[in-house]
Order: structure tokens, then C-alpha cells, then sequence
């Protein structure tokens, strides 16, 4: 082949042979254009230096016409230009001992191009104020190689869609043994139809944003690689079919491993450590849920585990798993774990007869996530502390009991969407925090039918106890306290609000939006600014309550039209009650009132409109209401062993949860007596 030596600039290369770079002038166009096939660039280790000139090039390759170009560039370095090179519309390209550096919007565009071979290269430092900027982006090509090269320092801070290397549209992309590393955008994007794209032996790590993300392709493979410290995401696959990742080392990300949406996946041997979150897995369809997951791997030493199609196994602290994910499986029992640090720490998806016991959740993104149809879930002693946004979150499940659960300092508490047939027993809910816009509570029911929440006590939350805009749901002898907004909100009905305690909310005891339910016999008190809000409602029953507030009652609608009285006592002898009107200072309308005969205040309550309770409670006849809170050890009974209880509270000093039944402003053993005299009085109606 003919030598020939470039002394001046730009050039156009239209003829075959050996070039050798001869100039190192700084130019502020378009360097050196190639259009011709069977071309070495030997650059002979100088640079090429452009002056950031829009639109500039430091090499452009296009040569549509030939089928195989046979070109070469090598021993350069390009500079200031807005792209490095530029490969249009070529084939058999090879670029060896290349460095792309400081360039505006990529150091490397390759469009519409195949067999390209990219060996011993680097690209570096390039950025731009208004897209960021690419070290590598490859467009509509196929079968690139990438060998022993590094990417750093490319695209910029606040502009996502820059980066390391951008790889669109284009299948058979192979990068081996190289280093994307330390970019201000993203490590390596890999997205639709970039399909049998490979990773190998190579370091991604220390990148602003993912470290590796595939978008909507087929196929790929990452293995053998290191993937650390990137700012998100270490790896992140959305829209993947049959992903392998096998060998990796995967660490110090905010996320190790996500996959969203993803089909089919092979993922074993990789070690995942000190990661914010270790594993993360969604799914919009349970198709998403079928993966082989092998044992080997590792988040934090200790197995994830993942099962499919399983039955009739146990796990439990000699398993020791990191996590467990449970698809399509029967009756297993997973007991006397501590679960950390990945996207939840039990994922149940389309399972039957599963119990889970004496498990602690800390610092996922959800402590517990039951989806897809599980049916017959049984959840007793759980805790879950610091998860990112929820202890619970249930979406429909069939036929489920959570008892004794606790959580606290998390964004929600227990999330139960699309549900039905439920009970929570003892659910103790705190210090709920989080964006007020997203309503953090202690317990949320979303589309839920036939719930019951019993027995459990919800406070410290950001927005309420309880949120709910459900139908069918039973609230009974529970506690909502101190929490900022309301005790409770109920947005839909019909609903049954028994014997509950809503106290000292910084806003409002209950709020409700509904038609046809019953609020009896509960206590709102000390709630800050109001005990109830109706925002809209006809037709409800709201009978033996107190209400003890700087304002009762509101009444937004107006022409809601409720029920204030109930009947009371035996079919022969029936009495008519309404509620207890009081205030902070004992001098509220039930407090002050004459009563009548029957001990009721002589005169009615006007709330408002079509809401006047007629017979309200006096002072002496709230006594009669605390019956709610006679079954002071909570096994569903009233009887004498509820009095012992009492007493040695009573005994021991421990007063602060006892009740005044004497109705004298102190407590003491005028309580025990009374106490013994409701239970006594309250048994024999029953059997009257």
C-alpha cells in the first residue's frame, strides 16, 4: 500500500493507503473525513486538536458504497472536537490505541455501522451543557466489539440521559475486559433491541447514576464483572427477556440488582454486598416471577432464596437466606428470621396456606409484599423498623390474618390494596413518617372489602391511624392517638366503628365520608381541633359515644341527615340513648344538663339539621358506655378475670391506661368495686 504523511488540515481520504498524521495544528472544522476502503490512520502518537467548534468532527468515516471498508485507526488522540470520530454508514473498522478526550457530545458515535473492532481505546471527559454528552453512544449498528477499554468522566451531572456508553438499537454489542468508570451520568445504557448484548470481565463502578441499565432487549449477558459504587443502580434491568448474570460482584451501589418486568431470567453465582439494597424485583404480571435463581448467589453473605413451585417446605434460621421470594407455592412455613437491606424481605406471588412467624424486617424498601393471588395468609410476631416505604404491604390476597405485628419508622405501616376477607389482630403501628401528599398512616385499605381491624393501636403517624376507602370494614376496641392529622379517615362505607379510642390527634379523632355505617361506643377525646368530622354521610348511626373536645362535632354537608340515638335495654323495656357532649373544662352540654327520669339530658343536642340527638348522655349515664373497655385482657369476654387485671394494675401503680369507672375523678379501689358491678350487671343482660 502507498505511505502518505497529512501535514495540513482538514483532509478528505479517498484513496487506499497508509496515512500518517504529520500535523498536530489546532483546526476549527472538521478534521479528517474518510470515504474510501482499505485506509490506515496510523496517527503516529500525535493529537488531533479541534477549538469546541459546533458541528466538528475529528474524524468522520462514511464510505455507504463498499461492503467491507477494511479501515483502520490507530496510536491518536483527538481532542476538542464536538465528536471524536464519527463512524456513518461503514463496516470492518478498527480502531486500536485510540483516546477520545474532552470532546462536547461524544468521543465515539458509531450509526448505522457493523464489525466495527475497538481495542486498547479510551474516551474520556466528555460534556456539554445542553445534552450531557457520551464517551461511546452506538445507534442502529451491529456486531461492535469492545476490548481493553476505558470510559470515564463522561456526560454531566442533572442530565440523565448522558453518560458512559449509550448503546441503542443495535444487537451484538460485546465489551470485554474494560472499565467504565467514574462518569457523571450513567455507567453503560443498553436499550431497545440491543439484543444478545454481552458484559465480561469488566468494572463498572463509581458512576453517577447506573452503574449498567438494559431497557427492552433480548438476551443479554453480564458476567464476570465487577459492578461498585455506582450512585443507583449497580445493575438495573427493565423489559429484559431471558437475562443471564452469572459470576458478578456486585457492591456499594444504592441498589445492587433491580429487575422490573422482567422474563425468564438465569441469575447464580453472583456476590452481592454492602449495598443500600441488595436485590429489588417488581412485577406487573406474575409471568415477571419466573426465573431461575440458583442458591449460589449471595446478598451479604447469606443466600437469596427463591422458590417456584414449591410445597410443603420449611425455612427457617438454619436456611439463614437473606431473602425469600415464594412464586407459586403451597403451604410453606418461613419462622425466626432477620431480614435487611433488599427491595422487601419476603415477596409472596400467587401462593396458598403460607405462615409466617417471628420474622423481623429492617431496612428494606418493604418489609413484607404478598401479591398475585395468595390466599390463606397467616402473619403472627413480625416487626418491621426502617423500611423505606412500608412494614406490610398486601395486594390481593384472599383470606388473610395479621396478628401481632408491629412497626415503626417507615413511610407506612401496613398497605392492604384490592384485598378481601381479613383480619388485623394487635397491630401496633408508630412514629409513621413521611411526605404528607402520600398520606403516611398505620394502617391504609385501598379497594379492600370485608376487613376487620381489632385490638391494635396506631399512633405517632405523619397523616392518620388508620386510612381507608373501603367497604365492609370493621374497626373495634382499637386506639388512635397523638397522630398529626386524624385518629382516623374513612373515605367509604358501609363500615362499623365499635369501641375504639381516638385521643389526642393533632387534628381531628375521625374523619368519614360515608353512607349507612354505625359509630358506637367509642371515646374522642382531647383531639386538638376536632373529635368528628362528617364530610358527607346519610343515613348513619352514632350512638354511646363521647365526645370530650374543644369542638365535637362538624358537619360538612348540608344535607346529610343521621341518627343520634339507639335503642338500649330489653325488648319489653327499651331506652333510648344518644351520646355524651362534653369539653375540656367539664362544662359542656352534657356535663352541665338537667336530666330527665331515665338520666338522659332533658333537652336535645342540635348538631345540626336533620342531625340532633335527642336523648344525650348525662353525667351519670356515661358510665354506662364503658363497657368498651371492660375486657381489659382482651380475650373477647367480660368476666372476673378482667377485675383481677385491674387490680393489679392497680397494685402495681401502673394507672395510666385504667379507667375512672366510679366516675369520681380518681382512681382507686371505688374503680375495682364499680368494675365488678358493670361486668356483673352487663353478664346478667346477657343471660336475661
Amino acid at each position: 500500500m502507498n505511505e502518505y504523511y497529512i501535514n495540513t488540515l482538514p483532509i478528505v481520504i479517498d484513496t487506499p493507503g497508509i496515512y500518517y498524521l504529520n500535523s498536530s495544528d489546532t483546526i476549527d472544522e472538521s478534521a479528517i473525513k474518510i470515504i474510501h476502503s482499505d485506509i490506515v490512520l496510523d496517527g503516529f502518537g500525535k493529537t488531533l486538536n479541534g477549538n469546541m467548534s459546533a458541528g466538528s468532527l475529528g474524524i468522520f468515516v462514511n464510505t455507504p458504497q463498499c461492503q467491507d471498508n477494511n479501515i483502520i485507526i490507530k496510536n491518536l488522540t483527538i481532542t476538542g472536537f464536538e465528536t471524536g470520530i464519527r463512524l456513518d454508514n461503514s463496516n470492518q473498522i478498527f480502531l486500536e490505541d485510540v483516546h477520545l478526550i474532552s470532546n462536547l457530545r461524544s468521543g465515539l458515535s458509531i450509526e448505522s455501522s457493523g464489525n466495527i473492532e475497538i481495542s486498547e481505546c479510551s474516551s474520556k471527559n466528555t460534556n456539554n451543557d445542553i445534552s450531557g454528552g457520551y464517551g461511546i453512544q452506538i445507534m442502529d449498528s451491529n456486531e461492535i466489539k469492545i476490548r481493553n477499554a476505558q470510559v470515564t468522566g463522561n456526560g454531566k451531572s442533572g442530565k440523565p440521559n448522558s453518560g458512559g456508553v449509550m448503546i441503542t438499537n443495535s444487537p451484538r454489542v460485546s465489551i470485554i475486559n474494560s472499565q467504565v468508570t467514574s462518569n457523571p451520568g450513567f455507567g453503560l445504557r443498553v436499550e431497545r433491541d440491543t439484543d444478545n448484548f454481552i458484559l465480561s470481565e469488566s468494572e463498572i463502578s463509581a458512576n453517577y447514576a447506573d452503574g449498567i441499565i438494559i431497557n427492552s432487549c433480548m438476551f443479554p449477558t453480564i458476567q464476570d464483572s465487577v459492578l461498585s459504587k455506582n450512585k443507583e443502580s449497580g445493575v438495573e434491568l427493565e423489559k429484559v427477556k431471558q437475562p443471564t448474570i452469572t459470576g458478578n460482584t456486585i457492591s456499594q451501589n444504592t441498589l445492587g440488582l433491580s429487575i422490573t418486568n422482567t422474563e425468564e431470567m438465569v441469575l447464580s453465582g453472583n456476590t452481592l454486598n454492602n449495598n443500600r439494597i441488595g436485590f429489588d424485583i417488581s412485577a406487573s404480571d406474575i409471568r415477571y416471577y419466573n426465573h431461575q435463581i440458583s442458591y449460589t448467589n449471595t446478598i451479604n453473605s447469606r443466600p437469596l432464596l427463591y422458590l417456584n413451585g414449591a410445597q410443603d417446605r420449611k425455612i427457617g434460621p438454619g436456611t439463614n437466606p437473606s431473602m425469600v421470594i415464594i412464586v407459586n407455592s403451597s403451604d410453606i412455613s418461613v419462622s425466626d428470621l432477620v431480614l435487611s437491606k433488599n427491595c422487601a424481605g419476603i415477596i409472596l406471588a400467587n401462593c396458598e396456606n403460607i405462615t409466617l412467624s417471628s420474622i423481623s424486617f429492617m431496612e428494606n424498601g418493604i418489609g413484607l409484599r404478598s401479591e398475585f393471588g395468595t390466599k390463606n395468609l397467616v402473619c403472627k410476631n413480625l416487626h418491621a423498623e426502617r423500611n423505606l416505604l412500608s412494614g406490610y404491604y398486601l395486594s390481593n390476597n384472599n383470606n388473610f390474618t395479621l396478628s401481632s405485628l408491629y412497626g415503626q419508622e417507615s413511610p407506612s405501616g401496613v398497605i392492604i390494596h384490592n384485598s378481601v376477607d381479613g383480619l388485623c389482630n394487635n397491630i401496633f403501628m408508630s412514629r409513621i413518617f413521611g411526605i404528607k401528599s402520600r398520606l403516611p398512616s398505620g394502617i391504609t385499605l385501598s379497594g379492600c372489602k370485608n376487613v376487620t381491624v381489632t385490638n391494635s393501636e396506631l399512633s405517632q403517624c405523619s397523616y392518620a391511624g388508620l386510612l381507608s376507602d373501603s367497604k365492609d370494614i370493621v374497626l373495634s376496641n382499637n386506639f388512635f392517638i397523638f397522630n398529626e392529622f386524624a385518629g382516623s379517615v374513612i373515605l367509604s362505607g358501609p363500615v362499623n366503628i365499635h369501641q375504639n379510642s381516638f385521643l389526642k390527634n393533632e387534628d381531628t379523632g375521625l374523619v368519614i365520608r360515608t353512607n349507612q355505617s354505625s359509630v358506637i361506643q367509642n371515646i374522642f377525646e382531647e383531639n386538638k381541633k376536632l373529635g368528628l368530622l362528617i364530610l358527607q354521610g346519610n343515613e348513619n348511626l352514632f350512638v354511646e359515644n363521647i365526645f370530650n373536645n374543644l369542638e365535637n362535632c362538624l358537619i360538612q354537608e348540608p344535607v346529610s341527615y343521621n341518627i343520634w340515638n339507639g335503642t338500649r335495654g330489653t325488648s319489653s323495656e327499651p331506652s333510648m340513648g344518644g351520646n355524651y357532649w362534653g369539653d375540656l373544662e367539664g362544662e359542656g352540654f352534657s356535663d352541665l344538663c338537667s336530666t330527665d327520669i331515665d338520666e338522659y339530658c332533658s333537652i336535645p343536642y342540635i348538631i345540626r339539621q336533620n342531625n340532633i340527638d335527642f336523648h344525650p348522655l348525662s353525667k351519670k349515664e356515661i358510665i354506662k358506655t364503658l363497657t368498651m373497655v371492660t375486657d381489659l385482657n382482651q380475650n373477647g369476654y367480660e368476666d372476673l378475670h378482667d377485675v383481677v387485671v385491674y387490680m393489679n394494675k392497680l397494685t402495681s401503680g401502673d394507672t395510666s391506661s385504667l379507667y375512672d369507672y366510679s366516675g369520681d375523678g380518681r382512681i382507686n379501689l371505688n374503680d375495682v368495686v364499680a368494675l365488678f358491678n358493670i361486668i356483673t350487671k352487663n353478664t346478667n343482660k346477657a343471660f336475661a
